[in-house]
């Protein structure tokens, strides 16, 4: 079933309830008032017998007339009977027929004073009437035929206008299904065109605020992150092809130059020696496109760690590795070491934040690097600040990219991958990272933590 026939199935069965309601409110509450109705009316027809053959000496002549107009105007199968205190029918002009109330309702009569009830379709009212020619219990009963013929009529109006509806609220419903979907369905039949060779192209969207428009905004966003994410694919992968191509490039030229003709042992040396340093380049680059490419297989091993030992751990790494290097560590914390503490994965943050000092290492030229951890709004903060060649405003947009490097970066070994690997880490680790730079002024990477 599709999502029209549903809307239009869903309409017709809630217009239908709700047509349902409304009907069998009417009907109960008109069934209500006939009862009610019929109820004054025969308790009026007592009150008249009572009044014309009881009170004609304590009424004036115009208004005996007025009963006297009233008494022929009987209910359908009207019994009265008025009845003495011992409970002995008189008036017997007035009988009709030879029916006769049990004892125990007439004396239920007397004493409820006005009383009403139904058996079946008979309606009955008593009355308790005090006359100074003494004490009488009325009682009267009939059959409202009119008042059932016309609820009857009424049911079978009803009824018929119940179905018809129906029937019309399921092709009106099928109509306004349609038009309420007609922008969705052509949504839909704009996507269908839509291939990873097209991802340029996009949903037309209006003014407003209407849920279809919502959905081509969002279906427009996401087609903006795809094309995105597949250019910066195709930009990965021709940048790591080139970079690879080098190295190779660079060690197959050196072998075959010197296998070309004989050459002295120091010439081999040589060249086994640059082999080597293309080598390890080349180990290097795969290294770090290996690291790339783990973060994004989603590592979710995830435990406590305190960032000042993390801090200790690289540093010691990088001096190590740089013998010549100045890296300065300066601590401001509180004794309650949960402030900084975080859940993370220490192998990637070891990783992203080695790389920075790595970076600020190398494009200072071996000058003082000073790396601070302190308390920020209540969450730990990292700076690696530098002093060295700085990053232009128009690179510094560019600088997470992967194989980005900046303009004054000619004679910089690297190949533009550690920032890149840094900035996923950092986004898996929900860290906010900050860049404050100035050309031939230093770089500060500030690191904002969320516990």
């Amino acid at each position: 079933m599709t999502i029209r026939d549903r809307l239009s199935l869903q309409f017709t069965l809630l217009s239908a309830l709700l047509l349902f309601v409304v009907l069998a409110g009417i009907y109960l509450l008109t069934e209500r008032y006939r009862r009610i109705d019929f109820r004054a009316r025969l308790l009026d027809r007592a009150v008249t017998h009572a009044q014309l053959f009881l009170a004609q000496d304590n009424m004036s002549a115009e208004k005996f007339r007025d009963v006297q107009n009233k008494y022929p105007l009987s209910l359908p199968q009207e019994v009265v009977r008025i009845y003495n205190d011992s409970d002995k029918p008189v008036f017997i002009q007035i009988q009709n027929g030879s029916y006769q109330w049990p004892r125990g309702i007439i004396d239920q009569a007397r004493k409820s004073r006005l009383s009403s009830w139904q058996e079946g379709e008979k309606f009955t009212c008593g009355l308790y009437y005090i006359d100074n020619s003494g004490n009488f219990t009325i009682l009267a009963s009939a059959v409202d035929t009119f008042g059932q013929q016309e609820m009857t009529q009424l049911f079978w109006v009803m009824f018929v206008a119940f179905f018809i509806s129906i029937f019309i609220l399921f092709f009106t419903g099928r109509l306004f299904a349609r038009i309420a979907l007609s922008p969705m369905i052509k949504v839909m039949n704009d996507v269908k065109f839509i291939r990873s060779t097209s991802l340029d192209k996009r949903l037309i969207t209006k003014e407003g605020k209407d849920e279809i428009n919502e959905l081509a905004v969002t279906f427009n966003n996401l087609l903006e992150h795809l094309e995105q994410a597949f250019e910066a694919q195709g930009s990965f992968v021709a940048h790591a092809s080139h970079e690879l191509r080098t190295p190779i490039t660079a060690i197959i030229g050196d072998v075959e130059v010197t296998l070309a003709q004989p050459r002295e042992a120091a010439e081999y040396r040589s060249t086994l020696e640059g082999v080597l340093t293309e080598a390890e380049k080349l180990s290097e680059l795969i290294n770090n496109l290996f690291e790339l490419a783990q973060t994004n297989t989603g590592i979710t091993e995830f435990r406590e760690l305190r960032l000042d030992e993390l801090l200790w751990q690289i540093k010691d790494e990088w001096s190590t590795r740089f013998p010549d290097s100045h890296i300065e560590l300066h601590y401001t914390l509180p004794e309650d070491t949960r402030k900084y503490t975080v859940q993370a994965n220490n192998y990637l943050l070891f990783v992203a934040i080695g790389n920075i000092l790595r970076n600020a290492i190398k494009f200072s030229n071996n000058g003082v690097v000073e790396c601070r951890l302190f308390i920020q709004n209540n969450n730990p903060v990292i700076s690696i600040r530098d002093g060295g060649i700085g990053i232009s405003a128009e690179d510094l947009r560019n600088i997470f990219q992967p194989f980005f490097r900046g303009g004054n970066t000619f004679g910089y070994g690297g190949f533009g991958v550690g920032l890149s690997l840094a900035d996923k880490i950092f986004r898996l680790h929900n860290v906010r990272v900050v860049v404050l730079s100035e050309l031939n002024r230093g770089t500060d990477f500030q690191l904002y933590f969320n516990r």
